[in-house]
């Protein structure tokens, strides 16, 4: 794949996230506002979280199948995508045809959310691959500052059409809003039919069931994390779906302000991204889902204290900052984790697993807020915040320390004729390479070989030095290859071994 065909498709894929912001800046924050117009009962807008996101967990085990039968990540990404966008149609609907079955919202979403998560594993696998390494923080970052700066122009034009038409037409508002996002979606599929169609590694992929990820999951990395975020997603959705109705229906705030609070949070998130990208790219991720693995339990916590318009915006932004943090390094964690050959699976079961938390936290969140006092606050939803909040903080203090970093940093480790790289390997520790990360690393080893030259002291036979430097320079064009950027280490001991034995042709001092 040329590079320019790299280019072009990155650009598209800015493109489709862009379109998708629109859908989702439309969308995402009004559902469950459409929820309450509809006068939708408490544990019926918990099932509007809970019900899909079971649904979407069990599809994304069949993501993976999906790749190994069409061979075709493109194809699955646009169908779903158009499939995506027709389901607004039937739910702008529903307020006209079949007011009392509010059910059918249900129904409607859980159908957009198969389509979604067959979307996710697959997109974040074809995006692994066409984004190099160590420039995915700053290209995630741009990319994410673009889809937040577009979703919150989008979610202030909602905002604005809600606050028209709502005192005298309550349901025109959402049937605009739905309207568009079908649209918008439909441009986001044509955006992805436009990108470079680059085929999986099948051949070199390993197959391996839920059951034996499941097993391994406390042996790796990769696994820990994936438990971490299980634990922590199940403690934020105990309280992620009523925050909406905390504000509608406890405070009574219009769709204005309630507006004004969701773009405070988006605004921070656009103006953080970039600052947490650059971060991630020169300390790595594990140091930024660190620090906001311990800020976003703050964020529910606040909501205890004041229902004053100015100071809830103040928390969002603070959410936006945090959040904008977790979401980059934890996608990045995951690009660093896995083997560019086992992501769709990997990626699949990670999906799977934050369904599955996602159910059970919604779930649980419905059922606390039936069952508790309302105490000191207006309601029981804040009790709710609370213990969400406390879960949170104990998820991050307990796991987060298991994390190792994934990618590879570097640092000046000395004046040896070979640039060096330190990563941390959970069954190695601290582990020095002798391999850049860089594409030209390659022509700058072959450049400081040749510079070596035999002293007066003692040296190496030629020959014996000649044969250790193509050794060397064979496992670096099988391991870099410029033209396919991987930097996948798998036999350090032998390359550390050909490094000592060549440095042994330098004056001893």
């Amino acid at each position: 794949m040329t590079e320019d065909n790299i280019k072009k498709s990155l650009r598209y894929s800015i493109y489709d996230g862009a379109a998708f912001a629109v859908m989702d800046g439309f969308t995402a924050s009004f559902l469950t506002p459409f929820a309450v117009a509809l006068n939708a009962s408490v544990n019926l807008i918990a099932a509007l979280t809970y019900v899909p996101q079971l649904v979407g967990a069990f599809i994304q085990l069949f993501a993976t199948k999906l790749v190994e039968i069409l061979k075709d990540r493109r194809k699955i990404l646009v169908a779903s995508s158009f499939f995506h966008a027709i389901l607004w149609i039937p739910l702008l609907l529903i307020p006209y045809v079949t007011p009392s079955q509010k059910y059918l919202l249900i129904v409607y979403v859980t159908l957009q959310t198969i389509f979604a998560q067959l979307i996710n594993p697959v997109w974040n696998s074809l995006m692994g691959d066409l984004v190099p390494k160590y420039e995915r923080g700053r290209f995630f970052g741009l990319r994410n500052r673009i889809v937040g700066a577009t979703s919150f122009v989008a979610a202030l034009i909602a905002g604005f059409i809600l606050n028209h038409f709502s005192p005298k037409h309550p349901f025109l508002g959402f049937t605009i809003l739905f309207s568009v996002a079908f649209f918008a979606r439909l441009v986001s599929g044509i955006f992805k039919g436009m990108m470079h169609n680059l085929p999986p590694d099948l051949e070199h992929a390993e197959k391996f069931s839920l059951i034996d990820f499941v097993k391994r999951m406390d042996k790796t990395n990769y696994g820990h994390f994936v438990i971490y975020i299980t634990l922590f997603k199940f403690a934020v959705n105990i309280a992620a779906p009523f925050f909406a109705v905390y504000m509608l229906k406890d405070l009574g705030l219009s769709y204005l302000q309630f507006t004004f609070i969701l773009a405070a949070e988006m605004i921070a998130s656009f103006l953080a991204l970039g600052i947490w990208g650059n971060l991630i790219d020169t300390r790595g991720t594990k140091l930024v889902l660190y620090v906001t693995g311990m800020l976003t339990p703050i964020v529910p916590l606040l909501w205890l204290f004041s229902s004053n318009l100015y100071y809830l915006i103040a928390i969002e932004i603070f959410s936006g900052i945090a959040w904008a943090g977790f979401n980059l390094s934890s996608s990045n964690f995951i690009f660093d984790s896995v083997k560019p050959e086992n992501r769709v699976r990997c990626i699949a079961y990670y999906k799977f697993f934050e369904g599955i938390a996602t159910f059970a936290g919604a779930l649980l969140g419905g059922f606390l807020i039936g069952k508790l006092p309302a105490w000191i606050f207006i309601s029981s939803i804040p009790i709710v915040f609370l213990i969400s909040g406390i879960l949170r903080l104990i998820a991050s203090l307990t796991l987060l320390p298991t994390l190792k970093e994934a990618r590879l940093i570097e640092l000046d480790v000395g004046h040896s004729f070979f640039k060096k790289y330190l990563t941390i390997r959970p069954s190695e520790g601290l582990v020095y390479e002798v391999i850049g990360k860089y594409r030209k690393a390659k022509e700058k080893i072959k450049q400081t070989l040749t510079k070596i030259k035999p002293k007066k002291q003692k040296t190496i036979d030629k020959k014996e030095a000649e044969a250790y430097k193509k050794r060397l320079l064979k496992y670096i064009d099988k391991n870099i290859s410029p033209k396919k950027e991987k930097h996948e280490l798998t036999n350090m001991h032998e390359i550390e071994h050909i490094a000592e034995e060549i440095e042994k042709g330098k004056v001893r001092k």
